[in-house]
């Protein structure tokens, strides 16, 4: 018996299911994608985050990627706020990223309790200034594991205006309970590489 020949035809039929299985979940993801009823947002636009973890930077890489201008300040305050505006350019959408790092906060000489003050502040000029802001979960479950990430989207969260989030964040349906409560869009994903698909539909400047 020809064993060769065997292991071939058993080779050939494993890679054509191994295609098939990713075609599938690509088409599954791209049309949970487009099925999401995206909101228009518009920039400027800037990015923060909420216990120094680097979810804000993630997100300003994804925004630049996808050719979106965005600022990031990872100690964005207030004031900064006040002065954008004061400048004649003010901030249209924030996005301030939640689950904190205290590698980050102790590097940037800050901690919970004062990273939660300067949010805060933040999120109500943002709110005077009538900003979208957008509450954002994007580095997966490792950013829930705390009370230091529980503090941190708990004082994001109930005060944004869109709620994104990966799924394996979102398992619990505690983001999805926020949203409904709020009534607010939640905005979803599996995939980090799928974000940047999401942001050019969510911020269309290249239209």
């Amino acid at each position: 018996m020809d064993t060769s020949h065997l292991n071939k035809k058993m080779f050939l039929r494993l890679l054509i299911i191994l295609i098939l299985s990713f075609l599938i979940l690509t088409s599954i993801s791209l049309a949970d994608l487009q099925e999401q009823e995206l909101p228009q947002l518009d920039i400027p636009l800037v990015t923060t985050t909420a216990g120094q973890s680097p979810g804000a930077l993630m997100f300003y890489m994804l925004a630049k990627r996808a050719g979106i201008p965005c600022d990031r300040e990872d100690l964005l305050t207030a004031q900064m706020l006040k002065d954008k505006a004061e400048a004649g350019e003010p901030y249209r959408t924030l996005v301030i990223t939640t689950g904190t790092s205290m590698k980050g906060m102790g590097a940037a000489g800050v901690d919970i309790d004062a990273e939660l003050r300067r949010i805060k502040e933040v999120i109500a000029e943002a709110k005077s200034q009538n900003i979208t802001l957008i509450g954002a979960h994007i580095e997966g479950p490792a950013r829930r594991v705390d009370e230091s990430d529980a503090a941190s989207i708990d004082t994001v969260i109930p005060e944004s205006d869109i709620i994104l989030v990966r799924n394996d964040s979102n398992e619990d349906g505690y983001f999805t309970d926020a949203a409904q409560e709020l009534d607010v869009p939640l905005v979803t994903y599996e995939k980090t590489t799928e974000l940047g698909d999401i942001l050019v539909k969510m911020f269309p400047v290249n239209e």
